[in-house]
């Protein structure tokens, strides 16, 4: 099962999602492929940096593909002042990826309303896509505003919301709001909170490690219903 996965804001921890399940899917023995559709603020065209970090974690030979990278750090409407972006072809080059690969992790840039071409934002591509959606979260104060904002976005597009996770989360975080986050917002939340995961180290091939994996399987993203 191919995967859309999405943000309540920039860095908060999209990447380290899908390098999880890339990491996942390399132990399983299953043929799939990374796609970030686009990405900015990487001067290198021939090595986008999301890919290029999920290749870092997991430290084999990930396929990962790219149809648009821009050097500016900005939103890609702002990092495409050419108007180079034609959703048209992002389509294309997934449908190509989706006769290869048995599962298609798809990364978005930023969130969910991220303007991307004219009329067109991050929403409207994971609608094009037509992918169950993640919804990736970070444990603060703010995060259910933002959390609830966007998974609300996403039903409101008629899409599948597999559910949030949480990343970066600390058990001994002193701040109340993250220790009441869970039992707070689940009661608000149409979706279910998936899974809050810890610091993971960030060194070469980390994310193969047995500990690490077990994280992300007991998400359960990549489980068909």
């Amino acid at each position: 099962m191919s995967l859309f996965i999405t943000g309540t804001d920039t860095g908060v921890g999209k990447t380290v999602l899908t390098a999880g399940l890339a990491a996942l899917l390399t132990r399983q023995g299953k043929s799939f492929c990374v796609f970030k559709p686009i990405q900015t603020g990487s001067p290198d065209a021939n090595h986008p940096e999301d890919p290029e970090q999920v290749k870092h974690l997991v430290s084999v030979e990930v396929p990962a593909y790219c149809t648009y990278c821009f050097p500016l750090p900005v939103a890609p409407y702002a990092a495409d002042p050419e108007r180079t972006i034609q959703p048209r072809r992002i389509l294309t080059q997934f449908k190509e990826l989706q006769t290869r690969y048995e599962v298609v992790l798809v990364e978005g840039a930023g969130g969910f309303r991220v303007p991307v071409a004219p009329h067109f934002e991050m929403l409207d591509l994971a609608r094009m896509l037509q992918l169950p959606v993640a919804v990736v979260a970070r444990p603060n104060l703010g995060t259910m505003n933002h959390t609830l904002l966007t998974v609300d976005a996403l039903l409101s597009q008629r899409l599948e919301v597999k559910g949030v996770v949480f990343s970066n989360w600390r058990a001994d975080d002193p701040d109340p709001a993250v220790h009441s986050l869970r039992e707070t917002l689940e009661p608000f939340l149409a979706v279910p909170i998936l899974g809050l995961l810890p610091p993971l180290p960030q060194t070469a091939g980390s994310f193969l490690d047995d500990a690490v994996i077990e994280q992300f399987e007991r998400l359960n993203l990549l489980e068909s219903h």
